[in-house]
């Protein structure tokens, strides 16, 4: 199974490069932030970027492309099952993609003061807390699920972005309707996305098992 996540790691390394130069541009935001007082906010309100960010470019072209390119053939014929594959593959990326989640919530807590800031505000709550890193997830699988699916990266990427921000919009108009403190809603927010990552991990398992 080393080998196997190695290889998986080897043939994410563009991704993982394309959400690093994303954190990298975060850096700066956070920078600027610390030296204008005035843009106070802007680093927490661009945070939520993330999520599509990692569906459209790790996510989604993670098993579609393997399916277009064909090199999925080399794997499944060399005694490996579908199932051990598609754990290496995913789970490489989901290493990755909490990873990013982790950066980004160190820089948002080096360059926003918490004090005075309204936990349930939108900026604040979906870049604080635990619900950043379940949505990656949520993100990373559907990206990966809708890759597995159509088997077409160009179909799958940019569904997979409007779904991803279909969610946090309606995330979002839930909260307003609510009366729920934050650390409970952000505990049953954290347990939905995991619950559907679970759901699109085993759609895109039963979508590669369907594969001839």
């Amino acid at each position: 199974m080393r080998g196997l996540l190695w290889v998986a790691w080897r043939g994410q390394r563009a991704q993982a490069a394309a959400i690093t130069a994303l954190l990298l541009l975060y850096g700066v935001t956070a920078w600027v932030e610390r030296l204008e007082p005035e843009l106070s906010g802007l680093t927490g309100q661009l945070a939520g970027f993330l999520a599509g960010a990692v569906c459209l470019v790790w996510g989604a072209p993670l098993i579609a492309r393997e399916l277009e390119t064909g090199t999925y053939k080399l794997a499944w014929t060399q005694g490996l099952t579908r199932g051990r594959w598609l754990a290496a593959v995913l789970g490489t990326a989901a290493a990755g993609a909490l990873a990013a989640a982790a950066v980004l919530a160190a820089l948002l807590a080096w360059a926003l003061p918490h004090t005075g800031s309204d936990p349930m505000a939108w900026p604040y709550y979906e870049s604080h807390g635990t619900v950043p890193f379940a949505r990656v997830l949520f993100a990373l699988t559907l990206g990966a699920a809708l890759g597995a699916v159509t088997g077409h990266t160009r179909i799958a990427m940019p569904l997979s972005v409007l779904l991803v921000g279909v969610t946090q919009l309606g995330g979002r108009a839930l909260r307003g309707q609510l009366a729920v403190p934050y650390w409970s809603m952000q505990g049953t927010e954290t347990a939905a996305y995991f619950a559907l990552t679970l759901a699109l991990t085993g759609i895109a398992y039963l979508a590669v098992r369907r594969r001839a």
